[in-house]
């Protein structure tokens, strides 16, 4: 089963946070300045994980995974323009 996940970070390096925006571009939509939104399979989580925190120096980087349920996902209020993968390309469950 796929999910949607939030992916948000504040990363202060450029190029550590060039490399976590180009990762993440493989995988969803850039919603907000420092906020993707991405699907994954549940057995995909671990990986992900270990490929992000590779990316970052957690010393001083944060970065942050929620996963959205599909009750969450209808109850989400967006004001101006939108574009969700959960929305347009998966079904979330």
């Amino acid at each position: 089963m796929r999910r949607l996940w939030v992916v948000s970070y504040d990363v202060s390096d450029d190029l550590r946070r060039t490399h976590l925006v180009q990762y993440l571009e493989g995988w969803g939509y850039r919603v907000l300045e420092s906020v993707f939104e991405c699907v994954w399979r549940a057995d995909q989580i671990p990986m992900v994980r270990q490929n992000l925190q590779a990316l970052i120096d957690p010393a001083v980087d944060r970065l942050w995974l929620t996963p959205v349920c599909q009750s969450c996902l209808r109850a989400a209020a967006v004001n101006g323009q939108h574009r969700s993968v959960g929305q347009v390309h998966y079904h979330v469950v």
